[in-house]
């Protein structure tokens, strides 16, 4: 939804208006994937996907169609054949709902807060009540600075599904879709390394924000790491690692044992969701011995990813980023302990 976000306050910045698409249902009136969404511009641009082939196409023909009428929105249902359903990336034929609104310049302030309140990390909600017998969609968020006007028993119910992917809420007659605006993550890359290179490459395929730390300027530079937010030439290992919380996730691929320890007891020490270190059993064993002698437990231990990554006969440095970035999403999604 990100990039989705940036696109629509862009425009709506530009005085233009534009129209957002979602799949609203599909199979039992479950979105098709976390974060299908989709602009379409007077122009035709599409910017998202909310899946391609026929389906989005007649959605990207429906939307331009609405940005030259007086309509406001228009919902789309689609009885998908094998055929179409493949093209929708289903795995079978079944019913999809495509909803497409128009959203005018006026509604920039609440685009604008949710990007900041993204941006910052803050946990938000695109809410959006579906249109009922021809009633117009209205669009709401939720967990912004100011204060929503939904009613407080709906807010608590959003609140307590604490889900990652958007849904449909039934709330007194009254049909939501519900899109959690929640942070990718940051992945901490501490070295900067070929293994750490073909990560940041991956990870940020996957949505995550890359951050970057190496004690050495011709492996920590912005030229090497292009896709990274952050990049950090750092004068010690020791004290690179600040306040983290559960979006955070450690990578610990430095040169060295000694730097591997440094970094994994500033790590230990934080909140951080996901910690993971780099190297054998051997090496693993060997760090952590001395990790114990600073009065760290088994059970602090236990956070800790080593050998990190699944386990999928990983050889190359890309195949060793595939099987962290893969245990990353794994993470991202709760899977993992």
């Amino acid at each position: 939804m990100r990039h989705v976000l940036d696109h629509l306050v862009q425009s709506l910045q530009r005085n233009e208006s534009i129209i957002l698409g979602a799949i609203v249902r599909s199979d039992g009136s479950a979105p098709r994937t976390s974060g299908a969404r989709m602009l379409v511009k007077s122009d035709g641009t599409l910017i998202g996907t909310i899946g391609g082939g026929a389906l989005e196409g007649a959605c990207q023909g429906r939307a331009k169609k609405l940005l030259e009428s007086s309509e406001h929105f228009a919902m789309l249902d689609f009885d998908l054949s094998a055929a179409l359903a493949a093209d929708a990336g289903m795995v079978c034929g079944g019913s999809v709902s495509v909803l497409l609104i128009k959203v005018e310049p006026q509604s920039l302030p609440l685009y604008k807060q949710l990007q900041e309140a993204y941006e910052s990390g803050r946990r938000t909600f695109l809410i959006t009540a579906l249109p009922v017998n021809g009633s117009l969609p209205q669009i709401r968020g939720l967990g912004l600075e100011s204060e929503s006007d939904l009613p407080t028993d709906l807010q608590e119910e959003i609140l307590r599904k604490n889900r990652r992917a958007p849904f449909l809420l039934d709330f007194e007659n009254q049909e939501y879709f519900i899109e959690p605006l929640i942070h990718p993550g940051t992945v901490h890359l501490i070295g900067a390394g070929h293994v750490a290179l073909a990560t940041a490459t991956c990870a940020a395929f996957a949505g995550f924000e890359i951050v970057v730390m190496d004690d050495r300027t011709e492996f920590a530079n912005s030229v090497r790491y292009p896709q990274a937010k952050k990049v950090s030439v750092l004068s010690s290992f020791k004290n690179c690692l600040k306040e983290l919380g559960p979006d955070d996730y450690v990578i610990i691929v430095t040169r060295g044992h000694l730097h591997d320890y440094e970094v994994l007891v500033q790590a230990l020490k934080t909140d951080a969701g996901y910690i993971g270190m780099i190297g054998s059993k051997r090496k693993r064993a060997a760090v952590y011995d001395a990790i114990r002698k600073e009065g760290f437990t088994d059970g602090d231990l236990r956070r800790v990813h080593s050998p990190i990554g699944l386990s999928i006969g990983a050889d190359t440095p890309e195949e060793i980023a595939i099987s962290i970035v893969a245990e990353l999403v794994q993470a991202r999604a709760g899977l993992t302990q």
